[in-house]
């Protein structure tokens, strides 16, 4: 086998590899009653203008549950107005 055949064949197993996500599943409870979170620990706050990043970022904090503010807000940036959505994030034991 050539040497530039078995190069392409290498390569094209690494570009396989990084098309398939090794990003667990998210699995954040989204609410919006404060006292659903009764109890439970503060880990912080994330936003973001896509929902599911939201979620990844309320995972990757440690939380299991976010409670959405009201209201979207609108902030400014290199590209404009934005739309985007905050939530607090929170580490719930137990079922709820």
């Amino acid at each position: 086998m050539s040497t530039r055949l078995m190069g392409a064949g290498w390569l094209l197993v690494l570009v396989l590899a990084g098309c398939a996500s090794s990003e667990k599943p998210v699995a954040v409870r989204v609410v919006e009653d404060e006292k659903l979170v009764r109890g439970c620990q503060v880990l912080g706050t994330v936003a973001d203008n896509e929902f599911d990043d939201l979620l990844k970022k309320a995972s990757r904090l440690g939380g299991n549950v976010a409670l959405l503010t009201p209201q979207r807000k609108t902030k400014g940036g290199y590209f404009g107005l934005q739309d985007y959505m905050t939530a607090d994030v929170y580490r719930c034991d137990g079922a709820r």
